[in-house]
């Protein structure tokens, strides 16, 4: 079956009459009338019934149709495959970034490193932590950053410095007429939009007030798990609960109607930013040089607090 039978094909599935086919093919009623019986004679039968009623496909017809359809669908598979191949990026780095300081740091760090290595074609693959994590272990990333420090087997982690998580909730009652800092007890009562549950990232609170208070995060009030922090803001903003978000987040948002900050009675939820390399893979020179790059050109004051302070607060 050719392409242009295809089309045809699909065309007189929805006519309701020749003239209407033959407009939509920018075709003339005869010539499609010659076209459709060139179709039936590959087929030896019969598969559009005419009638002063209109058109109809005969049971062989729908068959064919179908048939069609399924045909029209491997086209738009071979042509985005086709179109692929075009559009391929040819990257010399791929490197992983996490969707929050991964995706504020690096694009910026990136445009400053190719003024001195103008032949670097950067690939910047975000990702949520587990996903990345295996990209690295099966050598699809060069590095990435990430965050929470992952120690599992087949990565190595390079602290960069270290960020804290800031407390939002909406601009209205209770969370608006409460003294800060706001009582443990009272936080857990709250309804609260925890980030998506498999990014690694959510952990660190949960870390934060089990070996603090013995409370799991399930001993939160959870109303809503959002997939992406800018989904998180929304839910706050509406009204749905409090949440919690890297401070590079937070800080977009820091003069948004419907938003406050609030501090809650706890030490500060301080989390690692690292640069993570698989552990087996060689490091290319590219690859080792662009790190470097970037461990040093952090903007300056961009962590908060020194390595050693945050360990030892």
């Amino acid at each position: 079956m050719l392409f242009d039978d295809v089309e045809v094909l699909l065309v007189l599935a929805k006519a309701k009459s020749l003239s209407q086919a033959a407009d939509q093919l920018y075709m003339s009623r005869p010539g499609l009338s010659q076209k459709i019986n060139s179709i039936e004679k590959k087929f030896g039968t019969s598969l559009v019934n005419r009638s002063s009623a209109g058109i109809s496909l005969t049971q062989a017809g729908k068959v064919v149709v179908k048939f069609a359809q399924n045909v029209a669908g491997m086209e738009r598979v071979l042509a985005s495959q086709i179109a692929a191949i075009d559009e391929h990026f040819p990257a010399s780095l791929t490197i992983g970034m996490s969707f929050a300081d991964g995706v504020t740091l690096l694009p910026r760090l990136v445009a400053e490193y190719v003024k001195q290595a103008p032949e670097a074609r950067v690939h910047l693959d975000a990702g949520y932590e587990p996903d990345l994590v295996q990209k690295l272990k099966d050598g699809e990333l060069d590095f990435a950053i990430l965050e929470n420090q992952p120690t599992e087997p087949g990565i190595v982690n390079e602290v960069l410095g270290y960020k804290k998580l800031v407390f939002l909730a909406p601009d209205k009652a209770p969370y608006n007429q409460i003294i800060y800092p706001v009582p443990v007890e009272t936080l857990l009562k709250w309804p609260m939009i925890v980030y998506e549950w498999h990014s690694g990232r959510h952990m660190v609170g949960n870390r934060h007030f089990r070996e603090r208070y013995g409370i799991s995060l399930r001993d939160h009030n959870m109303v809503g798990c959002f997939d992406t922090h800018e989904a998180m803001v929304e839910g706050v903003k509406a009204g749905l609960g409090w949440a919690t978000l890297p401070e590079c987040i937070a800080n977009r948002y820091r003069n948004e109607p419907g938003i406050v900050r609030f501090k809650v009675a706890t030490d500060t939820m301080w989390y690692p930013v690292s640069l993570t390399w698989p552990s087996e893979a060689p490091r290319s020179d590219e690859a080792r040089a662009f790190a470097e790059f970037v461990a040093a050109n952090i903007p300056e004051g961009y962590f908060s607090r020194s390595v050693e302070s945050v360990l030892n607060s």
